[in-house]
Protein backbone atom coordinates (compact mmCIF):
# COMPACT_ATOMS: atom_id res chain seq x y z
CA UNK A 1 0.00 0.00 0.00
CA UNK A 2 1.26 3.29 -0.80
CA UNK A 3 1.78 6.30 1.75
CA UNK A 4 0.32 9.15 1.70
CA UNK A 5 3.80 10.72 -0.06
CA UNK A 6 3.85 8.76 -2.06
CA UNK A 7 2.44 10.25 -6.37
CA UNK A 8 2.62 8.61 -9.61
CA UNK A 9 5.15 12.00 -10.89
CA UNK A 10 7.25 10.59 -13.03
CA UNK A 11 10.81 9.64 -11.87
CA UNK A 12 12.96 11.56 -14.37
CA UNK A 13 11.18 14.32 -14.60
CA UNK A 14 10.84 14.79 -11.05
CA UNK A 15 14.55 14.37 -10.52
CA UNK A 16 15.57 16.00 -13.24
CA UNK A 17 13.49 19.03 -11.52
CA UNK A 18 14.47 18.68 -8.50
CA UNK A 19 18.00 19.26 -9.58
CA UNK A 20 17.37 21.98 -11.85
CA UNK A 21 15.12 23.88 -9.56
CA UNK A 22 17.59 26.35 -8.12
CA UNK A 23 18.34 27.10 -11.22
CA UNK A 24 14.62 27.53 -12.38
CA UNK A 25 13.61 29.58 -9.68
CA UNK A 26 16.87 31.94 -10.09
CA UNK A 27 15.17 32.03 -13.70
CA UNK A 28 12.12 32.58 -12.52
CA UNK A 29 12.58 35.24 -10.13
CA UNK A 30 13.72 37.41 -13.45
CA UNK A 31 11.28 37.24 -15.29
CA UNK A 32 8.21 36.03 -13.35
CA UNK A 33 7.01 35.32 -9.93
CA UNK A 34 7.88 31.68 -9.06
CA UNK A 35 5.76 31.45 -6.22
CA UNK A 36 2.19 31.37 -6.05
CA UNK A 37 -0.37 31.61 -2.98
CA UNK A 38 -3.57 29.04 -3.74
CA UNK A 39 -6.69 31.50 -2.76
CA UNK A 40 -9.67 30.26 -1.13
CA UNK A 41 -11.07 30.94 -4.33
CA UNK A 42 -9.50 28.32 -6.20
CA UNK A 43 -10.46 25.65 -4.08
CA UNK A 44 -12.59 22.98 -5.82
CA UNK A 45 -13.86 20.69 -2.58
CA UNK A 46 -12.57 17.70 -1.28
CA UNK A 47 -12.72 13.92 -2.95
CA UNK A 48 -12.61 11.16 -0.96
CA UNK A 49 -10.10 8.75 -3.04
CA UNK A 50 -6.62 7.91 -2.69
CA UNK A 51 -3.75 9.98 -4.17
CA UNK A 52 -2.56 7.69 -6.18
CA UNK A 53 -5.76 6.58 -7.66
CA UNK A 54 -6.79 10.35 -8.39
CA UNK A 55 -3.57 10.86 -9.98
CA UNK A 56 -4.14 8.28 -12.47
CA UNK A 57 -7.74 9.22 -13.17
CA UNK A 58 -6.25 12.90 -14.39
CA UNK A 59 -4.17 11.20 -16.57
CA UNK A 60 -6.06 9.23 -17.72
CA UNK A 61 -8.10 11.62 -19.01
CA UNK A 62 -5.41 13.76 -20.32
CA UNK A 63 -3.96 15.93 -17.54
CA UNK A 64 -0.05 15.91 -17.48
CA UNK A 65 1.63 16.44 -14.48
CA UNK A 66 3.45 19.63 -14.49
CA UNK A 67 7.27 19.86 -13.62
CA UNK A 68 7.42 23.37 -14.19
CA UNK A 69 4.74 24.39 -11.22
CA UNK A 70 6.74 23.55 -8.31
CA UNK A 71 5.87 26.27 -6.00
CA UNK A 72 2.22 26.55 -4.82
CA UNK A 73 1.80 27.74 -1.16
CA UNK A 74 -1.77 26.31 0.20
CA UNK A 75 -3.37 28.75 2.66
CA UNK A 76 -3.38 25.86 5.00
CA UNK A 77 0.18 25.53 4.92
CA UNK A 78 0.62 22.11 4.02
CA UNK A 79 3.14 21.20 0.99
CA UNK A 80 0.88 20.26 -2.49
CA UNK A 81 0.85 16.53 -3.52
CA UNK A 82 1.18 17.13 -7.19
CA UNK A 83 0.07 20.11 -9.98
CA UNK A 84 -1.36 19.01 -13.30
CA UNK A 85 -2.63 20.75 -16.34
CA UNK A 86 -5.10 20.53 -19.19
CA UNK A 87 -5.15 21.92 -22.45
CA UNK A 88 -7.55 21.07 -24.84
CA UNK A 89 -4.39 21.16 -27.46
CA UNK A 90 -1.00 21.19 -26.71
CA UNK A 91 -0.60 24.96 -28.11
CA UNK A 92 -4.37 25.91 -26.33
CA UNK A 93 -4.44 29.67 -25.17
CA UNK A 94 -5.42 29.14 -21.95
CA UNK A 95 -5.13 25.86 -19.58
CA UNK A 96 -6.51 24.80 -16.25
CA UNK A 97 -3.98 23.96 -13.44
CA UNK A 98 -4.99 21.72 -11.05
CA UNK A 99 -3.11 21.62 -7.45
CA UNK A 100 -3.84 18.36 -5.22
CA UNK A 101 -3.29 18.20 -1.61
CA UNK A 102 -3.74 15.07 0.26
CA UNK A 103 -4.43 15.25 3.93
CA UNK A 104 -4.90 11.93 4.47
CA UNK A 105 -4.70 8.61 2.73
CA UNK A 106 -8.60 8.83 2.02
CA UNK A 107 -8.88 12.43 1.38
CA UNK A 108 -7.25 14.83 -1.57
CA UNK A 109 -8.27 18.69 -1.23
CA UNK A 110 -8.06 19.83 -4.97
CA UNK A 111 -7.64 23.59 -6.02
CA UNK A 112 -7.66 24.86 -9.68
CA UNK A 113 -7.85 28.01 -11.72
CA UNK A 114 -7.57 28.84 -15.62
CA UNK A 115 -4.33 30.53 -16.57
CA UNK A 116 -2.46 31.12 -19.76
CA UNK A 117 -0.58 27.97 -20.93
CA UNK A 118 2.94 27.77 -20.06
CA UNK A 119 3.98 26.41 -23.70
CA UNK A 120 2.20 29.40 -25.70
CA UNK A 121 2.34 32.21 -23.56
CA UNK A 122 5.64 30.65 -21.54
CA UNK A 123 5.96 35.09 -20.07
CA UNK A 124 2.45 35.96 -19.22
CA UNK A 125 2.52 32.30 -17.27
CA UNK A 126 5.69 33.23 -15.56
CA UNK A 127 4.24 36.94 -15.00
CA UNK A 128 0.74 35.30 -13.60
CA UNK A 129 -1.10 37.50 -16.07
CA UNK A 130 -4.79 36.74 -16.58
CA UNK A 131 -5.02 33.76 -13.77
CA UNK A 132 -8.86 33.08 -12.94
CA UNK A 133 -9.31 31.43 -9.97
CA UNK A 134 -13.17 31.22 -10.08
CA UNK A 135 -13.71 29.59 -13.87
CA UNK A 136 -10.97 27.63 -12.95
CA UNK A 137 -12.14 25.98 -10.07
CA UNK A 138 -16.20 25.81 -11.32
CA UNK A 139 -14.69 24.24 -14.58
CA UNK A 140 -12.77 21.23 -12.55
CA UNK A 141 -15.80 21.19 -10.05
CA UNK A 142 -17.83 20.31 -13.39
CA UNK A 143 -15.01 17.86 -14.72
CA UNK A 144 -15.44 15.96 -11.23
CA UNK A 145 -18.89 15.56 -11.41
CA UNK A 146 -18.99 14.31 -15.19
CA UNK A 147 -16.85 11.33 -14.38
CA UNK A 148 -18.84 10.42 -11.22
CA UNK A 149 -16.32 11.59 -7.91
CA UNK A 150 -18.12 13.31 -5.17
CA UNK A 151 -16.93 16.54 -4.24
CA UNK A 152 -17.38 17.91 -1.08
CA UNK A 153 -17.23 22.15 -1.68
CA UNK A 154 -17.58 23.00 2.35
CA UNK A 155 -15.32 25.51 3.77
CA UNK A 156 -11.97 24.02 5.54
CA UNK A 157 -13.28 24.67 9.20
CA UNK A 158 -16.40 22.64 8.31
CA UNK A 159 -14.52 19.79 6.27
CA UNK A 160 -12.32 19.27 8.81
CA UNK A 161 -15.37 18.63 11.47
CA UNK A 162 -17.06 16.50 9.39
CA UNK A 163 -14.21 14.69 8.07
CA UNK A 164 -13.29 13.91 11.81
CA UNK A 165 -16.75 13.17 12.92
CA UNK A 166 -16.53 10.41 9.32
CA UNK A 167 -13.24 8.77 10.45
CA UNK A 168 -14.65 8.56 13.99
CA UNK A 169 -17.73 7.14 13.17
CA UNK A 170 -15.97 4.80 10.43
CA UNK A 171 -13.37 3.67 13.19
CA UNK A 172 -16.38 2.90 15.86
CA UNK A 173 -18.19 1.55 13.11
CA UNK A 174 -15.15 -1.43 12.61
CA UNK A 175 -14.33 -1.99 16.34
CA UNK A 176 -18.11 -2.32 16.77
CA UNK A 177 -17.94 -5.53 14.08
Amino acid sequence: MRTINETLQPDVPYLVRQRLGPWITRLAQRVGQPEYRLRDTEYVGTVRRPLDEFTETLREHGFEWDPLAWYHQPPVGSEPDGSWTYQRAPLADRQIHVILIAHSPEYVDVFAHEEYNWLRHPIKHLRQVGIDREAGSEEMRRWLERHGMEVDDKSRRRRRVSHAIRDWYEDLVSRVR
